[in-house]
């Protein structure tokens, strides 16, 4: 019974957690990104040679825009593929358009978008701190029905079933499913 249980846990666990390592690996740091872009624009550089080289060394997600901006697209289609960063994606392309129209000064927009990045990963590191404990009361109260089946529980349905209360006893199940499927919804985010 227990290896069961066991072998359950890491069956629902061990992907979850995966899927969090992978997408913090492929997260890009908007803060460091948008520092880097006003600290190229600052040397001098041009808004395309900027974009380019700051997200030389971001990784996957900025891969686009360092190809877009070097490959000489326009400056419109950098700016799309910039747009997609979550945080403050819309802003930069935005202001990426900007400056490509207007030909003005980008560095302090970038500088204030590096500032707007780090208040929303700020944000998003207060409301997981903030969130712990209602994530862990909901992952205790979503496998209390588990547990309860796994010792004993089933047992019991299989009484209730027998003297004839099977329809209660499909309810009652579904109704825990739905339960602690929405429980677990809850906790995922």
């Amino acid at each position: 019974m227990f290896v069961t249980l066991a072998i359950a846990l890491l069956t629902v666990a061990v992907p979850k957690v995966e899927r969090l390592r992978v997408r913090r690996s492929q997260q890009v740091d908007e803060q460091q990104y948008f520092a880097a872009v006003h600290a190229e624009l600052r040397a001098g550089a041009s808004i395309r040679e900027a974009l380019a080289e700051a997200a030389s060394g971001q990784g996957p997600t900025l891969a686009g825009v360092r190809r877009l901006a070097r490959s000489g697209a326009s400056l419109d289609e950098v700016a799309d593929e910039l747009a997609r960063l979550p945080a403050t994606g819309a802003a930069a392309g935005a202001a990426v358009r900007v400056a490509a129209h207007s030909g003005g000064r980008a560095a302090a927009v970038f500088l204030r978008l590096a500032d707007r990045a780090a208040q929303e990963a700020d944000l998003a590191r207060q409301r997981r701190v903030l969130t712990t404990q209602a994530r862990l009361s909901a992952g205790i109260v979503g496998g209390l029905p588990l547990l309860w089946l796994a010792f004993g529980g089933v047992g019991r349905l299989q009484r209730l079933v027998e003297a004839g209360g099977a329809p209660v006893a499909l309810v009652g199940v579904a109704m825990e499913t739905i339960g602690v499927f929405m429980v677990w919804r809850m906790a995922a985010v």
